[in-house]
């Protein structure tokens, strides 16, 4: 996507909360805020935690193959429940 045209967007959305936001009282806009706050940190952590997970796998898959590739087949043990 065109770079210009993101910001545009962005700064659009930015205008499209700043109207949402006037139109409530400012105890309620500031409650609004917070939550707004909270959901961004819980996102941010969500994302963390899923680039870790991530991360982890691919470690694995890669030891995996370097384990195969040394010749040294695991076998991994499975329960059926």
């Amino acid at each position: 996507m065109n770079h210009e045209f993101i910001k545009n967007m962005i700064l659009a959305k930015q205008y499209e909360r700043d109207a949402f936001l006037s139109l409530l009282s400012p105890s309620i806009a500031q409650h609004v805020q917070v939550i707004e706050k909270e959901v961004k940190g819980m996102i941010f952590e969500i994302a963390k935690e899923w680039a870790v997970d991530v991360s982890s796998a691919v470690n694995a898959a890669e030891k995996e193959k370097t384990d195969e590739a040394d010749g040294e087949i695991k076998v991994k043990k499975v329960s059926i429940t």
